[in-house]
This record gives structure tokens, C-alpha cells and sequence, in this order.
């Protein structure tokens, strides 16, 4: 699977296309955007902003005007402001960009009004609470809405969430750090995996989404993999490598044989080269071999070379998949 636009210059290297003829070939494709799909876009761009230019708006507004605006002042600014958010939904469908976009403003401003009523009334509730509030309550808008950049909030303010509650609380072995990764890395999937399956389901086609939460689970499995190399020698935690391990293996696997995602293949990778290069310099300072600068010497040779070799491997993964090989 590849773009049309791939596939053109696909045909004029093997000689079936005339080069000259690429530009009619690509505009007759729709690989090139038209007037009414700038006008679209520029349309959505300036609706997004200003609904998230709206709900920003207010928070700044209430946070550099604490002293002056009273208690009721605060909450009737932020409450009016989420009312009339959802307003637009009065007339239009949810599954319309007006209503996409509103039900994302108004998720924004929620959060802003749980803040405001945790700080006005001392709650004492910890920080972590409001946004695991904040996620349950609109959960179920994101489920109505399936707007992406609505989904991609909800994921933030869980993983927010998740750092924040491990930062207070420890359970055995599972300290701050390692804790949270190990829940980003097992949250993160899960979404990964029902987000891919309702994409493939619904013949979806964009990707952002799917690339930030996988990136996600990559730097939190990446991280668990820094830790077990980075672990006092007393204190090894090797599965935590192992961890890492399993995901590297699935992510590469599922990225190149099935979904043929080129740049979540460029993540894993990333992650491959931090990983091996964090694990040579442990060795380096284990064998007392980093003096003189000659260690430093030989980790940007190997960071030279794995990046060289990366960037040859994923040229030729993306030819195989033009040319339609497995």
C-alpha cells in the first residue's frame, strides 16, 4: 500500500509513464490540492484556532484577573464560556466540524473549570484527580464526537494523569519513573490497538493520531529500557529491558509486514539506536574504558553508523513496498 502519488513516479521509472505527462497524470489523481481543498482547509485551520484561541482565552483571562473577578465572577465567565461552546451543537450535527470543534472547545474548559473549583474551595484533592476527573467526564464526548484532535486531548490528560499519580504514590518495586512508564506503555498500546482496528474498520486515512499515541508507548518502553541500563549494578531490573524488548519486536513487526507505516518504522528505530548507544556507553564506564576520550570516540562512530544503516534500511523497506514485495 502507497500513495497515488508514489505510484506515478512508480510508473515513470519503470518506463510505463511518460515523465512529461506527470504533472497532468497527478492533477487528474487528485494528488494535487484544488481550490475548494484550500478552502476547506483554510476553513477548519481558523475554525480550530478560534475555538482554541476561545477556550485558552478564558483560562488566561480568569488566571491574570484572580484578584479582580470574584468567586462568582470566576465561575460565571468559565461556566458561560463552556454554555456557549456548546451552543453551536444546537444546530449542528455532532458529527459535523462545528460540532467536532465545539465539543473539543468545550473539553478544554472543563478542565478549566475543575481547576477553578479545586482552587477555589481547597478540595485538597490531588492534582492527579482532576485530570483522572477531567478524562472520565469527557470520555463519553470523544466517543460521541470521534473527532481525532479530541481523542488526542483525552490520551494527554490520562498520561498527565498516570505521571502524576505515580510522582505520589509507590508499590514495591514500582517507583516513580518506572511506575508511570510501565502504565503509559500499557494504556498507550491499548488505545494503539483499538484506535488501528477502528481505523481499519471505518477505512480511515489519517494517521496523526495514531502516530502521536504510538510515539508515546515508544519513548515510555524506551525509557523502561534506559532505566534497566542506567540501574545501579545492585539493582538490576532486566525486565523491564525485556519490556522493551517485546515492543520493539511487535512494533517493527505489525509496522512492516501489515500496516506499512514508514515513519512509526523511523521511531522504533530511533528508539533502537538511544537504546543501543545508552547500553555500549554502560559498558564502556562497567569496563572502565571511557577515559581519554577514546569511549566518546567510539559511540559517535557507532551513532554514525546505526544512524547511516537506519536511513539505508528504511529506503529500501520503502522501494520493497512500492514495488509491492513483502
Amino acid at each position: 500500500m502507497f500513495s497515488t502519488r508514489s505510484y506515478i513516479l512508480h510508473l515513470i521509472d519503470q518506463g510505463i509513464l511518460d515523465p512529461q505527462h506527470a504533472e497532468a497524470a497527478m492533477q487528474a489523481a487528485g494528488v494535487f490540492p484544488k481550490r475548494r481543498d484550500w478552502h476547506r482547509f483554510i476553513e477548519r485551520l481558523l475554525l480550530g484556532l478560534g475555538v482554541l484561541s476561545m477556550a485558552l482565552g478564558v483560562v488566561f483571562f480568569v488566571a491574570f484577573n484572580w484578584d479582580a473577578l470574584g468567586k462568582f465572577g470566576k465561575f460565571a465567565l468559565v461556566e458561560g464560556a463552556l454554555i456557549a461552546s456548546l451552543l453551536p451543537l444546537l444546530r449542528y450535527d455532532l458529527n459535523s466540524r462545528v460540532g467536532q470543534f465545539s465539543l473539543t472547545g468545550a473539553a478544554i474548559l472543563v478542565g478549566a473549570l475543575l481547576a477553578l473549583f479545586g482552587q477555589t474551595y481547597q478540595t485538597g484533592a490531588d492534582t492527579w484527580q482532576l485530570f483522572a476527573t477531567w478524562g472520565v467526564l469527557i470520555l463519553p464526548w470523544g466517543v460521541l464526537g470521534r473527532f481525532e484532535p479530541l481523542w488526542i486531548l483525552w490520551v494527554g490528560i490520562v498520561n498527565v494523569a498516570i505521571v502524576l499519580y505515580f510522582t505520589l504514590f509507590h508499590f514495591f518495586f514500582f517507583v516513580e519513573a518506572r511506575g508511570a512508564a510501565l502504565a503509559m506503555v500499557l494504556f498507550n498500546a491499548l488505545v494503539l490497538i483499538i484506535w488501528e482496528y477502528h481505523r481499519r474498520a471505518t477505512s480511515g486515512t489519517l494517521r496523526i493520531g495514531v502516530r502521536i499515541v504510538a510515539t508515546l508507548t515508544g519513548t515510555a518502553a524506551t525509557g523502561l529500557a534506559l532505566d534497566a541500563i542506567i540501574a545501579d549494578a545492585h539493582y538490576r531490573y532486566e525486565m523491564w529491558g525485556m519490556v522493551w524488548v517485546a515492543w520493539i519486536i511487535l512494533h517493527c513487526w505489525i509496522y512492516r509486514q501489515y500496516i506499512r507505516d514508514l515513519f512509526l518504522l523511523a521511531i522504533g528505530c530511533l528508539s533502537v539506536i538511544v537504546t543501543g548507544v545508552a547500553f555500549l556507553g554502560r559498558m564502556l564506564i562497567d569496563m572502565r574504558l571511557y577515559y581519554g576520550g577514546g569511549g566518546y570516540l567510539m559511540l559517535a562512530l557507532v551513532l554514525i553508523v546505526a544512524g547511516s544503516g537506519t536511513a539505508a534500511w528504511l529506503r529500501n523497506t520503502a522501494r520493497s513496498w512500492e514495488e509491492g514485495d513483502d
